[in-house]
């Protein structure tokens, strides 16, 4: 009895031994360790059919995908295949596509040319001019004033008193219809400062009357022009 069961023994001892045999992996034995060898269990893909898994684990692995390769780590409004792009990528490329055009629209806006207006051409004063003075005593004078630009220069004569008339120079600017004109005698030195408003054939205004004893007067002053410059 003893016998037969040692016999029987070294049976299924041989019978393990060439199951485990049968499980080594020979086309890649370094693939496996002495543990696996012993257990009949492999790691390779060589002799695990298809469905089989060696481990629970492994079974998820393989239903899960490969780490970094879920479908559900794709954001939405990304791209699949595509690591890395999310909602906040995308907005961003939106907002870099449309800076360029607002900013084209602000600097186009910026670069607008500022229209100013231009200064009104000045009033023509050209011509023959007869001025009367008034303040205390009554003056006339005859001027023929000539224009460049809004220069104003002339001579011609002052009419002082019934018995008095002297010669007179006259200088001055023109700004738009305002002509503001210098009248000095030369035979009695006086100044004549005056400030007219030109309009058409006619100007009026008023003066101050400097004379060489410091002693000022004020007046109006109003003209008519009788000819324009040949």
């Amino acid at each position: 009895m003893k016998i037969k069961i040692v016999i029987l023994s070294s049976l299924l001892l041989l019978a393990f031994s060439a199951i485990a045999v049968y499980a080594v992996n020979w086309d890649n034995p370094s693939s496996q360790s002495i543990d696996q060898m012993l257990s009949g269990s492999e790691t390779g893909d060589n002799n695990t059919l298809p469905g089989e898994y060696t481990s629970p684990a492994a079974a998820r692995s393989v239903e899960s995908g490969q780490k970094g390769k879920d479908i559900l780590s794709v954001p939405l409004g990304g791209k699949l295949g595509v690591i890395g792009y999310n909602p906040k990528d995308t907005r961003s490329q939106d907002l870099s596509q449309t800076s360029p055009v607002q900013n084209a629209s602000a600097n186009t806006t910026a670069s607008a040319p500022v229209q100013v207006a231009a200064p009104p051409e000045p009033t023509s004063v050209s011509g023959s001019w007869s001025l009367e003075l008034n303040d205390s005593a009554s003056r006339t004078a005859v001027l023929t004033l000539f224009q460049s630009g809004d220069a104003v220069y002339g001579s011609g004569n002052v009419k002082l008193d019934a018995n008095t008339t002297t010669m007179a120079a006259a200088s001055g600017t023109l700004a738009g219809s305002e002509l503001n004109l210098d009248l000095v005698t030369l035979g009695k030195v006086n100044l004549y400062r005056l400030t007219l408003m030109v309009s058409g054939e006619s100007a009026t205004g008023n003066y101050t009357a400097y004379s060489p004893s410091s002693s000022t007067s004020t007046g109006t002053a109003k003209g008519t022009r009788s000819a324009l410059p040949s």
